[in-house]
């Protein structure tokens, strides 16, 4: 059958982990493949990918990945598919710059072949004719795409918005699109981040207004500006606004050394000779602006450790100026504002969102949106990058400027949306569950051992010692050990109980077993204090 199929992996009902299959007979290809951050219930876990199996069963039906721009949500998952599969990448310079180093630390460059592009490429992926447009986001070389497939005319925007004063210069190009759609648009799958926000979203314009009112403002004191590594026009700007004010630049923070060091490789930064030194460089506090990770209050990140006291090069202190220039992702809200009660408790003056216009998001809002529905009007419409309230608000909005509701599809990741051109109907889904990455772990921390991490950090754990004879019967006093449970002076009662609870049980010269152990001290506990701490038996031979 002549038909069209378009399954995402990841990135919807979540921010984060965009990975989206298009495959036409034997020709498949990918757009994107990212991770996303942890929830803060996921203890131990490092990055959350889309799971791969459907791809690394079709491998040899891959034509090519189609990275829309560099951010880790688009990009970072890239490192742990490569382990996997072999597969030629299509990103313009800086993405591929980003990609190309995290593909080496992983050690998996050679498995990947990459292919440089631009916003007017047009490339033949199989089946798939896959034009590029350029799209302004917050990062430079970001590209949406025009894919002509067999059945119809795909749009994926990637991450957009329609910002006509974008630091950097370079615009959404709507005029290219309307060019490459003018046959008409089958399917648009389109950003939804911001598709509870009214209006437009503010320019960056307005951002380097707010940061040099600041920087005149900041007298004698250091300024110190948290924000995203990747956001590198509004880095530029910074260096702007710092030789501008008279002041010398320091870095701290990995990802941020790395990237402006890449950036002014690729000649997407200019920095002045002379500006740049190192974060313990004397010079006077009134002459400095750090630049640190941490916008999101990651708890190693620059500022964080700056908020508690233990980076080793910047000591935070009365006078000094902190400047959050970056939105705060849904689901680190604690965080932050945990590490903004830290700072103001330090005694510096802190800037925020709330305070000043530091930060405008990447993504459009709702007329944005609306004006993208109008320069495509596409037949069906895929809400795509957003959490489950956002991808129904688009296709509200949708509703709203005359597509039908029928033709609005809220999809789920794994879902397989396909049509014939003619109309879309969903075929059987894939599997697309989350892969936690547990440092080298991927894959094998499972729900259970986060459901027992989630009880640790509630109700600590017990270990039971029981010895046992060569029968496998109770040999002697059992040894209960505790942490995280109850203090230790009011546990000795407690565990005395548990000890005969244990024997009770076990009398007779019944045999001993780790699922009764478990058993009896979960229901002895949960009745004594209705906790349930993990119960950890293990049986001694004697």
């Amino acid at each position: 059958m002549n038909k069209l199929r378009i399954i995402p992996l990841g990135g919807l009902g979540e921010i984060g982990k965009n990975m989206t299959v298009l495959e036409h007979g034997r020709d498949m290809i990918i757009v994107d493949c990212g991770v996303m951050f942890p929830d803060n219930d996921m203890y131990g876990i490092d990055l959350v990918l889309p799971q791969f199996d459907y791809v690394i069963a079709n491998q040899d039906r891959l034509r090519g990945i189609v990275l829309t721009h560099g951010h880790m949500d688009h990009i970072g998952g890239l490192p742990y598919l490569l382990r996997q599969i072999q597969a030629p990448l299509y990103g313009t310079p800086l993405t591929l710059g980003m990609v190309k180093r995290q593909l080496q630390e992983a050690n998996v460059l050679p498995r990947a072949r990459l292919n440089l592009v631009n916003e007017k490429s047009v490339l033949q992926l199989g089946s798939f004719k896959v034009s590029l447009f350029a799209v302004a986001h917050s990062i430079p070389g970001a590209v949406g795409l025009v894919i002509d497939t067999p059945v119809g005319t795909v749009v994926h925007t990637g991450d957009y918005k329609l910002d006509e004063t974008p630091a950097g210069g370079r615009i959404t190009d709507l005029a290219r699109l309307r060019r490459l759609t003018s046959n008409g648009v089958l399917a648009l799958l389109a950003d939804s981040t911001n598709a509870d926000r009214p209006g437009r979203t503010p320019t960056e314009q307005l951002v380097g207004e707010a940061l040099d009112g600041l920087f005149t403002g900041a007298k004698g004191g250091r300024i110190v500006i948290a924000t995203f590594a990747s956001l590198l026009a509004r880095l530029q700007e910074i260096m702007r606004l710092a030789e501008k004010h008279g002041r010398k630049v320091a870095l701290t923070g990995r990802s941020l050394v790395d990237n402006v060091a890449l950036a002014r490789e690729l000649g997407y930064l200019t920095v002045p000779d002379g500006l740049l030194v190192e974060p313990s460089a004397k010079v006077p506090n009134g002459k400095l602006v750090i630049l640190a990770t941490g916008a999101q209050g990651e708890p190693r990140s620059a500022l964080n450790r700056m908020a508690q006291g233990e980076h080793r090069e910047v000591q935070l202190k009365p006078g000094d100026t902190v400047i959050i220039s970056g939105g705060t992702i849904p689901g680190n809200e604690a965080e932050v504002s945990r590490m903004l009660n830290k700072l103001f408790a330090l005694g510096t003056n802190v800037i925020y969102g709330k305070l000043a216009t530091t930060h405008v998001s990447g993504h459009g809002s709702r007329d944005e949106m609306t004006a993208m529905l109008q320069a495509t009007r596409p037949k069906y419409l895929i809400p795509v990058h957003g959490e489950t309230r956002h991808l129904h608000l688009h296709a509200r909005l949708a509703h709203d400027h005359g597509l039908a509701p029928e033709n609005a599809f809220i999809l789920k990741n794994g879902a397989a949306w396909a049509t014939d051109g003619k109309k879309a109907w969903l075929d059987a889904p894939v599997a697309a569950s989350d892969v936690l990455v547990d440092g080298r772990l991927v894959g094998e921390v499972a729900a259970i051992v986060l459901r027992d991490r989630q009880r640790l950090s509630q109700d600590g754990f017990i270990v039971a010692l029981i010895p046992v004879d060569k029968r496998n019967k109770l040999a002697g006093e059992p040894e209960i050990i505790t942490r995280g449970f109850v203090p230790e002076g009011v546990s000795r009662d407690l565990l005395q109980a548990a000890r005969r609870e244990i024997k009770r049980h076990h009398q007779h010269g019944k045999i001993v077993g780790h699922d009764q152990v478990r058993e009896t001290l979960q229901r002895f506990f949960y009745r004594e204090t209705r906790s349930w701490p993990v119960v950890l038996p293990s049986l001694i031979r004697v």
